[in-house]
């Protein structure tokens, strides 16, 4: 707490302008202003009932957003870089770091302030609509009972998950979406559905095919092992003191692994630390050498490798990429 109060004192307070509309349709912007930096948010509105928020910026100091939720807010949130606390007037502080998905729910008129350090931070939101939201719950309201059970005691709720690969891969082509106008908003929507259910099926995994069912139990261990792999990638632990930490066999780990992420747990280590080594490059905090020894490579010619094989470009084409605009 005592932490959050001093970087309180060196916040830079700020009011973002109002969604301003672009040449495309059903897309706004709201620009950062230049004193502190560059980026903003893109918003997109479907005829889905979908609204996909895009925030990439870069800071120059530490910020502090207040602001008034007006209407109910359900939806995922997706912190792909940087870390930021959130405060409301319903619950206590809340810390959001990269790799973090999160199911959300926020009832109307709530004040909420968010701490903001220096550093790069991108963050993709999807939120529904009233009748998309009412479309997914008939006949299984089971689905979003945690948000509208928060909606109605007027909480803000959060049930926080890993980004899974699946997830970085949609999101990535999200924020690389090789098409404009008319076919570059299909593309985006079409995304954007398939982003939801990828964060369906993590809610609710034995809702998938019967051969791909995991035990709840199970699940809630592949997804602990998930997040001390995230924790600990620049020296992880081994298949066998993974399952010794879960109470999992090595062979039931690796088979409830694949099945809840579609990955192997090296693959999966892998996609986290070169996804992480890209957002340090694109930053433009670190090269190609100090990115590669944060996320646990100390060949940097097997880096490279991977990178490329991944990405579909060397790591030092990377360095000072543009925030998004």
């Amino acid at each position: 707490m005592n932490r959050l109060k001093n970087m309180e004192k060196q916040m830079q307070k700020i009011q973002l302008s109002a969604p301003k509309p672009t040449e495309t349709p059903n897309r706004f912007r709201i620009n950062l202003p230049s004193a502190l930096g560059q980026g903003g948010h893109d918003i997109y509105f479907f005829n889905s009932g979908l609204k996909l928020t895009i925030m990439q910026a870069r800071l120059n100091q530490p910020v502090q957003i207040p602001g008034m939720i007006q209407e109910p807010l359900v939806g995922f949130g997706f912190c792909m870089a940087g870390s930021f606390d959130v405060f409301s007037s319903s619950k206590r502080p809340v810390t959001i770091k990269a790799g973090e998905s999160a199911f959300l729910s926020c009832p109307p008129h709530i004040e909420s302030i968010e701490n903001i350090p220096s550093n790069h931070l991108l963050r993709i939101y999807l939120m529904l609509e009233g009748e998309i939201l009412s479309s997914f719950a008939k006949g299984d309201e089971n689905y979003f009972s945690p948000a509208l059970k928060s909606l109605d005691k007027k909480q803000i709720n959060r049930i926080v998950h890993p980004i899974t690969p699946l997830m970085r891969a949609t999101l990535h082509q999200i924020l690389h979406c090789p098409y404009c106008g008319k076919a570059g908003h299909l593309y985006l929507e079409s995304k954007a559905m398939e982003l939801l259910s990828h964060k369906l099926a993590q809610l609710h995994p034995s809702d998938g095919c019967q051969h791909f069912k995991v035990k709840r139990a199970d699940y809630d261990r592949v997804i602990h092992v998930a997040e001390i792999l995230v924790n600990n990638m620049e020296n992880p632990p081994d298949t066998m003191e993974l399952a010794r930490a879960v109470g999992l066999s090595r062979s039931k780990l690796q088979r409830c692994f694949f099945r809840v992420y579609g990955v192997s747990l090296f693959e999966y280590l892998r996609n986290h630390r070169l996804q992480t080594a890209r957002q340090l490059l694109q930053s433009g905090e670190v090269n190609v050498t100090e990115a590669a020894l944060h996320v646990g490579y100390a060949n940097q010619s097997y880096f490279a490798k991977a990178f490329k094989a991944m990405f579909g470009v060397a790591p030092g084409t990377l360095l000072h990429t543009p925030a998004r605009r």
